[in-house]
Order: structure tokens, then sequence, then C-alpha cells
């Protein structure tokens, strides 16, 4: 019921009346986006199915601008099963006009923290509980092409703040810096403050990237990571070898809520990657030596490729110094209605095989099949079927999930967006 009163209400706001009058003043632009989703599943008892769990899910979006100021809003709701309706999250941004970088806002479960490294983030999705976090933040920039945000946040007690700063290209190089700092309610917690300056130089034979991290008030709290890409020993006219050299250290004490940097390690890498201009082909293998233990040593290698006849193959291998190796291998044909496929997942003495196929006889319509199980003696057996249709901007799937030692379950799903 919620769900359909927001849709209404939205859908009357942007609609003109009967005589052609618009609600909304000339010199203003209005739009929204609806979208929603809704769910129940369960599991098959006896010779009927039992609903365990629903829930619908309505998210609104509606921005207005004018020559004076641009406005969007979003919010987020959830009805659960008992029919208890949760406003989740919600974002109010007011913003200059031609000037994007310049506004201010307000949020309510709506913006995570989150500082990127170079392959793994040095601050992570998700270290904060989402549902937890109101806030209000402000951006700002222009002045010789820096932009610069703030963002104050908080959850359960507790104090996040996030600075972050970015410089504009300065035609061989650029330089964001990033600060975010929890302040804990506990007189007895420990406060967390991470710093990031992070630097990405582009010249003629090499494009460095550069990433150093540190924390207040303690020896050993420190990090860096560095890269030399866009190194090309091989470039011809059917593809390029691309060489990477990387190091990775960290000091002994450094508690980062990111899986960048652990503590103590010394970590240099070395990786090739191909690239074809000629054939659907792409490969890479990377190796990592750990100078302060074996933990973190070993080789990675992966390729895929395309042939002729419209057979796509992906393959990964990974072996560590702990005697820890992973392989994975799959294959499928594909044509305009159908495909068909074949994967095979080996991790230290467990190898599984999984066979899959889809059909498409419109293109609304879509039925998927999988069939798993293990290659020794338990088998462990596992089956998903899934058909999805669609109806203009709505989606509907249906999908059973069976697994050797549980009762099938069910899933019926419904998403639509509207514009």
């Amino acid at each position: 019921m919620s769900i359909s009163l927001v849709t209404m209400i939205i859908i009357i706001a942007g609609s003109t009346d009967s005589t052609n009058i618009s609600i909304i003043p000339e010199n203003w632009d209005f739009g929204y986006d609806c979208l929603f989703d809704a769910a129940a599943s369960g599991t098959w008892k006896g010779n009927h199915p039992v609903i365990d769990s629903s829930y619908a899910d309505a998210a609104v979006s509606v921005r207005a601008s004018s020559p004076e100021v641009d406005f969007l809003a979003t919010g987020a709701m959830r009805s659960d099963s008992l029919s208890r309706v949760v406003f989740r999250r919600g974002r109010g941004v007011v913003k200059w006009p031609g000037t994007p970088w310049i506004g201010a806002g307000v949020y309510l479960n709506d913006q995570q923290p989150f500082i990127a490294g170079l392959s793994n983030p040095v601050l992570e999705w998700g270290w904060v509980d989402i549902d937890s976090i109101q806030g209000y933040g402000v951006s700002s920039g222009g002045v010789l092409g820096f932009k610069g945000d703030y963002l104050i946040q908080f959850t359960q007690g507790d104090t996040l703040s996030q600075l972050n700063v970015y410089s504009p290209w300065m035609g061989f190089a650029g330089v964001d810096y990033s600060r975010a700092r929890m302040n804990t309610a506990d007189s007895t917690g420990e406060n967390i403050t991470v710093n990031v300056l992070s630097v990405r130089g582009d010249f003629r034979y090499f494009s460095p990237w550069l990433i150093v991290a540190g924390s207040e008030g303690g020896e050993g709290e420190w990090a860096v990571s560095a890269e030399l890409r866009k190194i090309h020993p091989i470039d011809t006219q059917w593809g390029r070898i691309e060489v990477v050299p990387g190091m990775h250290f960290a000091g002994d004490s450094i508690q980062f809520p990111g899986s960048a940097f652990l503590p103590g390690q010394s970590v240099i890498t070395l990786g090739a990657f191909l690239e074809s201009r000629r054939y659907f082909v792409s490969a890479g293998i990377k190796g990592m030596l750990d100078l302060s233990s074996d933990s973190l040593s070993g080789v990675s290698a992966s390729a895929g490729m395309i042939s002729e006849g419209g057979i796509a193959t992906d393959m990964i291998f990974g072996y560590y110094a702990d005697g820890d190796y992973r392989a994975y291998v799959s294959s499928e044909v594909r044509d305009s209605s159908a495909s068909a496929g074949i994967a095979v997942e080996i991790i230290n003495d467990s190898t599984r095989v999984t066979g899959s196929a889809s059909y498409t006889p419109r293109d609304d319509v879509c039925a998927e099949l999988s069939v798993s199980g293990d290659a020794d003696d338990s088998l462990q057996p596992a089956c998903y079927l899934a058909v999805t249709t669609a109806l203009g901007p709505v989606k509907c799937l249906f999908g059973i999930e069976w697994e050797y030692d549980t009762s099938p379950s069910l899933r019926i799903n419904l998403t639509g967006l509207f514009k």
C-alpha cells in the first residue's frame, strides 16, 4: 500500500491538469524517478510452499532546477512481512546551477565513508553500518580547478568526519587528499584517524601511482603503495604487453578499516598484462613476494578469449607459498536466443563442476538453469531454475533453488523503474 501511495503522489506531482496548466513555474524544470523492489521467499514443505519472509522497497528521487538553484531530494522506505513501514535513508542536496561543485546536503543513512587505494580500498565500504548514519555535508570548488567536500556524520553516538580535496589535472600529474576521523563516544574507546595522499602522474613512457597513508599518535602507523603503469615493452599492431611493478609497505601498528594494508607487510609485485588489438583475447600474470614472511607470496594468472564461433572462455589460477591454490575454468557458447556453458572450480582438494543453460524466446522472457556438484564421492548437488519476464518498466523473476541437504527454496521478485 505504501509503495502505491508513493508512486501515485509522484506521478500526480509531475503531471498537468486537464486545462494544460502546469503546477510547476515556467522557469523551473521538474523531474522524478521511482524505483520499487518487492520480493517474497520461502521453502517447500510437504506438498505446498510456505512463505517465510517478504519485503517491499520504494525509492523516490525528485529534482527541480531553476536559474537560481538546483535541488535534489531522495528517499527510500521498506515495508516488511509485518506491514511495518520504515524510512531507511534519505538525502537532500542544494547546488548552484552551472557550478555543480558548490553545494550543501543533508543525509540520513545515505553516505558511507570510503577512501580508495591502488587496488583495494584504504577505507572500506560497510565499515560503518549505513542504517545507523545521519549527518550533513558541504562541497565547493572552482578556485584554480580544485574541488573539495566535507562530511560530518553521527552513528550510534560516535562522530565521523571526512574531508576530501581534489586537485585539477596539471598536465602531467594530479593530487588528492582525504582525511577521515572517528571520535568514539565511549571514553574507553580508541579514536581512529586515516590520512591518505594520492598522487597519479602521466609521463611519456610510464604512469606512476602513489598512495601514502598514515594515522596519528603512534609509531609505525604509516603505509605506502606505489605502482608504475603504462610501461609497454612490446607494442605492435596485433597488441601490446603492459608491465606493472609495484610495492606495498606498512608499519607494524597500522590499523586501517580497509583491505589495502596489513600490519607489517612488505610486499613487492610484478605483473604483465596482454591486450590484443586484433583478437578478443586478454591475459595477465602477477607475482607477489612477501619480504617479511611467506604468507602473501604467490602467483596468480588469468586469461579470457572469445572465439570466432562465439565461445567465451575464462581461466583463473592462483598459488600461494603456504600451499593453497585455486583454479577456475569456464566456457560458454551463446547465440541469439540460447546459451550453454560449463565451469570447473578447484580450491585446494575440492573440485566443483557447474553446468548452465539459458533460453530467451523473446526479448522480454528469459529462462535460466544451473546444476552443480562436487567431483568427489560426496557429490553435494545443487540446482537453480529462474524465469524472468518483463512488462514495460516492470520485471518479474520466479526462482527455485535446491541443495542436497535442504528443502527447495522459492523466490518471487518484482522490480520497476518509473521516470
